[in-house]
């Protein structure tokens, strides 16, 4: 991307991490190499292969280079049918004590926001991140290490079974501007914890979210997000790594958000371990979603699988691009993917690239995309019984979908999620026109 493009966010960037307290030399050459990665490379443009579908142009125009106003308010959306007593408020990308409710989290699990414990321990705090959430050349990566200040450190351990709400509250609707969260989670014991994650925001805003986590030998971590309506843009990035017979299952749901990306790095380290990527969206309008994973079968007897289902219309766009990389020593690996998409314009677009990478020879992979539109035949059934045309397109979507979201065991929340695509499908068009 062009040199003049990129100064929007020089400036900003420079003097905002110059201004953030540094509580240790390793914080503070974390921030610095943040800074002068981004300093160097700035946005990828469209002839970078793994930016080729997420057009950052208007993020790298430089309305969303200064960093979200502190006062900023929880947008008011729906509350969720969750499960959990325990919920966490982060607004503008700090998280909020405050607003937050901890009073059920048991002896076993801890919460600390990640400023706190850049306070107390900064220098371990800092070589966990070196270690979950390895420095790399990423525009969104670089950018949260110069401006590394605030998210979530949880922890769990020994046989507990634990759920929890988090709340990322975007505020723009005053001025423009991003926000950084950094988080880290670390399974151990056999511990089980499950997180529903939302994104609400308002205005012009950009939230830039990652995850580094470790879920230890015999746990499990169980996450289902949800994008609500009215987002801007959301950069969200995880790496995962399980031990022995652990188990990390993610959901995502969404509409109405201007610009997705999902990315996600699962390495399976321990044998037995098992993988479960889910996702289910409706795009409408010049909104764009971009699935991009990585699942590396490190060593033998581990299992993975993807689906992902989308129905897009209008103009909007829509990419997977999923990695399978399994090791030379990981034998007797099965793992399984699939991306399907619907199109309800002849405008709307859907780029799919799924990969492999086998270096082992004993392994059952498979890998599978289609990209249609509604199956006519089944439109005129359902006409032909009384059924309108827009709740037979909502009938056919939530069949389409239902794979993604039948084993969520919350059935209000599973209805909240689907009642949300659905509310979200375009109105009906005329595909042959």
């Amino acid at each position: 991307m062009s040199t003049g493009t990129v100064d929007h966010w020089n400036p900003n960037l420079e003097e905002q991490c110059s201004g953030l307290h540094a509580a240790c030399e390793s914080l503070e050459a974390r921030r610095k190499h943040g800074l002068n990665q981004f300093l160097e490379a700035g946005f990828p443009g469209r002839k970078d292969e793994e930016w080729r579908y997420t057009p950052l142009r208007s993020v790298a125009e430089g309305e969303y280079s200064s960093k979200l106003s502190v006062e900023g308010q929880l947008p008011g959306d729906d509350e969720l049918a969750t499960s959990s007593d325990i919920r966490l408020v982060l607004i503008n990308g700090r998280f909020r004590e405050d607003l937050s409710d901890l009073t059920a989290l048991p002896d076993t699990v801890k919460v600390v926001g990640l400023s706190r414990s850049l306070e107390t321990s900064a220098d371990s705090v800092v070589t966990d991140l070196n270690r979950w959430i390895p420095l790399v050349d990423h525009p969104f990566q670089n950018i949260g290490d110069a401006l590394l200040e605030d998210g979530l450190v949880i922890t769990a351990e020994g046989n507990v079974d634990a759920r929890i709400h988090i709340v990322h509250g975007q505020d723009g609707s005053e001025s423009a501007g991003s926000s950084h969260v950094s988080g880290l989670i670390r399974l151990s014991g056999g511990a089980q914890l499950e997180v529903l994650e939302e994104f609400r925001s308002r205005g012009k805003s950009l939230a830039n979210i990652r995850w580094g986590m470790e879920i230890g030998s015999g746990c499990e971590f169980r996450r289902q997000r949800i994008v609500r309506p009215g987002c801007d843009v959301l950069y969200h990035g995880t790496r995962v790594e399980l031990g022995e017979k652990a188990v990390f299952r993610d959901l995502i749901a969404g509409s109405g958000a201007r610009l997705v990306r999902n990315e996600i790095h699962a390495i399976l380290a321990g044998p037995g371990g098992h993988v479960d990527l889910l996702g289910g969206y409706v795009s409408n309008g010049d909104e764009i979603v971009d699935h991009h994973t990585t699942i590396e079968h490190a060593v033998a007897d581990c299992t993975s699988r993807e689906i992902y289902r989308g129905v897009l219309g209008g103009d909007s766009r829509g990419a997977f691009t999923g990695m399978i990389h399994v090791h030379q020593d990981a034998q007797r690996t099965d793992a399984e993917q699939s991306n399907d998409a619907i199109l309800l314009s002849r405008s709307a677009e859907m780029n799919t690239r799924p990969r492999l990478e086998i270096y082992a020879d004993d392994v059952k992979c498979t890998h599978g995309a289609t990209v249609g539109e509604l199956d006519d035949d089944s439109i005129f059934y359902l006409r032909s019984r009384g059924v309108s045309l827009e709740e037979a397109r909502r009938m056919l979507v939530r069949a389409f979908t239902a794979e993604v979201f039948e084993e969520l065991e919350n059935e209000a929340l599973k209805e909240q999620f689907i009642e949300q695509l659905q509310e979200a499908m375009p109105t009906a068009v005329d595909l042959r026109q």
